[in-house]
């Protein structure tokens, strides 16, 4: 256990340092990516971003207002209710960021294929519990 927190706090410091070069590259932060990240897969209102994000509403309106100028967003109309809206990733926008994720990802499919099955479902076990265990610590800390 003496190795787990070390190899846990490098693996997550060098996923965060990842993640603002990405957002360094584009011209914003590591936090606007993850919401490109996020809306590219479901298309969600400022006050779903900001529940998932961990952020306040006055925050999220700022991070919006900033991927719609620089063209990675966009605000619709929704159509089930005409008062609420809709922020969605515009496909352009997605496609520059998934670029610079692209050579990471060949590097960890070839990663990942000297993995048995066995071996790859407790890696997916881990990631899978570990990201439960974020997720419920830091609820915890906003309380």
């Amino acid at each position: 256990m003496g190795r787990y927190v070390p190899l846990v706090q490098a693996f997550a410091t060098r996923v965060l340092l990842f993640h603002q070069a990405v957002g360094e590259v584009l011209g914003i932060g590591a936090t606007d990516v993850k919401a490109i990240q996020m809306i590219a897969v479901t298309p969600m209102t400022p006050s779903e971003l900001a529940e998932r994000l961990g952020l306040t509403g006055a925050a999220v309106t700022t991070l919006v207002d900033r991927l719609a100028a620089a063209g990675f967003v966009k605000r619709e109309r929704d159509e089930a209710d005409r008062r609420s809206v809709i922020v969605r990733a515009v496909p352009a926008g997605v496609k520059k960021v998934d670029a610079l994720y692209e050579a990471y990802g060949k590097s960890m499919s070839k990663l990942l294929s000297t993995y048995s099955e066995r071996e790859f479902e407790l890696i997916e076990d881990w990631l899978t519990q570990t990201t439960a265990l974020l997720t419920e610590h830091a609820a915890t800390m906003k309380r």
